[in-house]
């Protein structure tokens, strides 16, 4: 069961660096109409001196501000990542530490793209379970850090990012109609191994570099598959009040244009980003919720649906009804 919530604040953080598809030009065999077409991806921010702990602290303090929440009422931090520089401490206990939070729950999630989605559904359980009444959320991902920049399958199509929510308990929920799921990856769709370790006992190892790798083709077609699929899910849930704007995870504008034909929608309530991002990983869903309160598309009394999906095979969803007045309105 989730404690009935609201999100208060939201903020994203991107590296300073900007990568153009011209710029990868240089390094494979590609161009910016051939990305362009097929991804819909312009440029990515790419890290240079940025960390996955720096970028994620910097959002969830964002957060925090807008939110007005005070630091020491944070009850629970869910982080996501799959490109951290540590496997210990966690990510949120990292994000705890940047913030001075002195004492709350503190804890990871892992689930490829649609991580965001679990931390979120995870820390609002936390906060009914651990009777607690504020949480951040945060996903941070370095892309770049796991990207084979020989390979113009794959390095066209990641950026680096973070991005947070902040949660408080309401008396009536937004955070609506909870779906995650997960499908068995048995042919290896979406794979980032970790380096081997040799210890006195394994022998020697194998000390290549390991990168993301991925079948294209396979990964479209689960994609479109899952996101029209719990968008439908969504809709049936929300019977007579149903969901108006969609802010999915940025993976491939294809995959989003491909659904948008199948489901007979409006491309206009799908809001997407990913031609200046790419695809962020599980930080793509909260960037894309900052940039669309910021533009104004998002507004007080809106009713959104977030879908992601992602390695694993994972996906999921929820509705919220998005309580946070205009921007412009805010100031």
């Amino acid at each position: 069961m989730m404690a009935p919530v609201q999100i208060l604040g939201v903020a994203k953080c991107v590296p300073e660096k900007i990568v153009t598809n011209v710029d990868l030009e240089s390094l494979v065999d590609t161009s910016d109409e051939w990305i362009s077409k097929r991804t819909g991806i312009k440029t990515r921010h790419v890290a240079v001196e940025e960390t996955a702990i720096g970028i994620a602290a910097s959002a969830a303090r964002d957060a925090l501000a807008m939110s007005g929440i005070p630091a020491e009422e944070i009850g629970v931090i869910v982080a996501c990542t799959i490109t951290g520089e540590e496997l210990t401490p966690s990510l949120a206990g990292r994000v705890q530490k940047a913030l001075n939070i002195s004492n709350c729950a503190a804890m990871d999630v892992s689930a490829g793209c649609t991580g965001f989605l679990y931390a979120l559904i995870t820390a609002a359980s936390l906060m009914e379970t651990l009777h607690k009444d504020a949480a951040i959320v945060v996903a941070s991902e370095l892309m770049s850090k796991y990207t084979d920049w020989t390979d113009r399958s794959t390095c066209v199509l990641f950026g680096d990012g973070a991005g947070a929510l902040v949660l408080k308990r309401s008396e009536i929920a937004h955070l609506l109609y909870p779906i995650l799921d997960a499908t068995p990856d048995v042919d290896d769709v979406i794979v980032v191994k970790k380096e081997e370790r040799a210890t006195p006992f394994s022998g020697p190892v194998d000390d290549k570099k390991e990168y993301i790798r991925m079948k294209g083709a396979d990964v479209f077609t689960y994609a479109v598959g899952v996101l029209e699929g719990t968008l439908r899910r969504l809709a049936e849930q929300c019977g007579e009040k149903p969901y108006t704007k969609i802010v999915p995870h940025q993976a491939n504008e294809k995959i989003i244009d491909f659904v948008v034909r199948s489901m007979r929608m409006s491309r206009e309530q799908f809001f997407v980003n990913i031609a200046n991002y790419a695809n962020t990983s599980s930080a793509s869903i909260p960037i894309a919720l900052c940039d669309a309160w910021e533009s104004g598309w998002l507004n007080a009394g809106d009713r959104v649906a977030l879908v992601g999906f992602g390695s694993g095979l994972t996906s999921g969803g929820a509705v919220i009804d998005w309580t946070i007045p205009n921007k412009n309105e805010t100031k």
